[in-house]
């Protein structure tokens, strides 16, 4: 018997996104590790039944579960109401909201400055070129309606496919999931987990905590916004997943190089590594990386550890906080609008819908990034100098630091220069904090 306990429900504007004016909700109380929906596993959708289909098992044949599960969708929209699915079907959305769909004019546009527009546009190209391979295929299955085998149908498939596919971990592949595709996702870990029961042959819905009557069930989803916003078009603005993607590497010049470089490889890092910088806490292992790539004494090296947050010293501590503030400024100075502006356009209840989203990822790139600059700067406030036998204060890096606070100082000067100043303060063959091209 399959268990049923949650209903649709209209939900508050608020909660919605930005198509969906339903959500679900449990029935009744639940236990934490209860199973709240248990779906046939007839139901899901995958691959196999793209392999499977009359009509495009031959295209489908070599391509991934992701476009598979597009063609799917395709052929069973051109069947219209004949198809078995057609109840299936009417409850998905014809496209999402995804950035991979909009021109790239309005990408250029709306997301200057985002590390998520060369994401996107690099998805869009491969979107593109799929479709080029996919033409030829189609051109050669004369039994295709060419009305429903477009360019068009197929970017609105595999956008739909994207915000909607569930990966299940046990089985080891993507799903549609009838029921299971309207549940919002949310990036907190006190989301329902969704997965395959081997034992059962079906696909369950299980709470990670106690819910109330009435109270909204949400699939945990850990992806940051970016990540969501390119998958579905969609964005949770209270994401505790959210984070961007600091980059750090070792200096290749450096003397202590393969040392460094052993060391890492301990750990189970590279050089370069992306590491990932919430809003609310610091990043832990990035600072170690650059502690160590900072080190200069070879008997330092044993002071680096990457479980605890331990400076190695006062000047190499200044040094990797003067340079992480460095790389927060410059990537906050790549955005056209600053927090306040993006706070007063999102007051705007008329503004369109691509410039909303847009300006809802920018900010809470914007707050995770001055997060950052605010703890970095708490920090430095302690070592900013160290006692002189006058007995007076001297800066340890006091060069270092006019540099930046002269960077302060002039916001408003050329973009070329003060990008010439943070390159000349670090250094121009060392790579540690540059940007990945």
């Amino acid at each position: 018997m399959h268990r049923w306990l949650i209903e649709t429900k209209r939900m508050p504007p608020q909660l919605v996104e930005p198509r969906v004016g339903l959500g679900y909700v449990a029935l009744r109380g639940t236990r934490e590790g209860e199973v709240i929906l248990d779906l046939p596993g007839d139901l899901a959708i995958t691959g196999v039944d793209a392999d499977n289909h009359p009509l495009i098992s031959t295209v489908a044949e070599g391509r991934s579960e992701l476009v598979k599960l597009a063609l799917w969708l395709m052929a069973e929209r051109s069947q219209g109401a004949a198809s078995s699915w057609a109840p299936f079907l009417a409850a998905l959305p014809q496209r999402s909201a995804s950035p991979i769909l909009w021109s790239s004019e309005e990408r250029q546009q709306l997301l200057r400055g985002s590390p998520t527009l060369p994401e996107a546009e690099s998805r869009a190209a491969a979107l593109e070129s799929e479709w080029t391979a996919l033409a030829e295929a189609f051109q050669q299955e004369r039994q295709l309606n060419s009305d429903a085998f477009t360019k068009t149908a197929f970017f609105d498939a595999m956008s739909v496919v994207l915000a909607t596919a569930t990966y299940l971990p046990a089985a080891q592949c993507f799903a549609l999931l009838p029921i299971a595709n309207l549940l919002r996702r949310t990036g907190n870990e006190d989301g329902a987990s969704l997965d395959y029961n081997l034992e059962t042959g079906s696909v369950n819905l299980t709470a990670t905590q106690p819910y109330r009557e009435n109270q909204e069930v949400l699939i945990f989803d850990g992806r940051p916004n970016s990540e969501l916003f390119l998958a579905t078009g969609m964005l949770e603005d209270s994401n505790q997943s959210n984070c961007l993607l600091f980059e750090a590497s070792l200096v290749a010049a450096d003397r202590l190089f393969m040392l460094k470089k052993q060391i890492l490889e301990s750990v189970g890092f590279a050089s370069p590594m992306e590491f990932p910088v919430y809003q609310d806490r610091m990043p832990v292992q990035l600072l170690a990386y650059a502690r160590l790539a900072r080190v200069q004494d070879a008997g330092e090296l044993a002071k680096v550890t990457f479980d605890r947050d331990v400076a190695i010293s006062p000047a190499n501590e200044y040094e990797v906080l003067q340079l992480l503030l460095g790389d927060c400024r410059e990537r906050l100075s790549a955005y056209p609008t600053s927090i306040e502006e993006d706070v007063k356009l999102l007051q705007n209840r008329s503004l369109p819908a691509k410039q909303r989203l847009a300006a809802r990822l920018c900010l809470a790139e914007k707050r995770i990034i001055q997060s950052t600059m605010d703890a970095v700067r708490r920090r430095l406030a302690p070592i900013r100098g160290i006692p002189t036998k006058g007995g007076g204060m001297r800066d340890p890096n006091s060069d270092l630091k006019e540099i930046f606070d002269a960077f302060e100082s002039i916001p408003e000067q050329p973009k070329k220069f003060l990008e010439g100043i943070k390159s000349w303060a670090r250094g121009d063959l060392d790579p540690t904090w540059k940007k990945r091209k």
